[in-house]
């Protein structure tokens, strides 16, 4: 059996989501390092493969490892993600169980009130089942 990362178990997952409303061709994903983890990996690979946008997030490395950084470092990355939104058209903010944390707050106040830019949230994607 061939290998596929948009298999038909990913794309069921995800099939009651309409990524066909994000219209930007770059999109940083926002969202808790906790309850989002494996929601950045998912839609990462579906919107890159299926829609082909260019997605990004702050760090990988503080995605799988934040409880290994120092305040300091912590604080870093969260600057840096702020000058990564201005090469943005739009963000997609991971709200798993509506949880917005108070960096992803931060970063979509940044994007709509300095960049003027959209942004979307995954819990207003979900399509009510007929």
């Amino acid at each position: 059996m061939e290998k596929k990362r948009l298999n038909d178990r990913l794309l069921k997952e995800f099939e009651n989501y309409d990524f066909l409303s994000i219209k930007e061709a770059k999109i940083f994903l926002v969202g808790s390092n906790t309850r989002a983890q494996e929601y950045f990996f998912k839609i990462e690979s579906i919107l890159q493969i299926k829609y082909k946008k260019l997605v990004s997030i702050c760090s990988l490395d503080g995605l799988l490892h934040k409880e290994q950084f120092s305040i300091e470092e912590w604080e870093i990355l969260q600057l840096i993600a702020l000058k990564k939104l201005e090469n943005h058209d739009a963000i997609l903010v991971l709200d798993v169980g509506n949880y917005i944390g108070d960096h992803s707050r931060e970063e979509i106040e940044y994007f709509v009130n300095v960049l003027k830019r959209n942004v979307y949230y995954l819990s207003k994607l979900h399509k009510l089942e007929k």
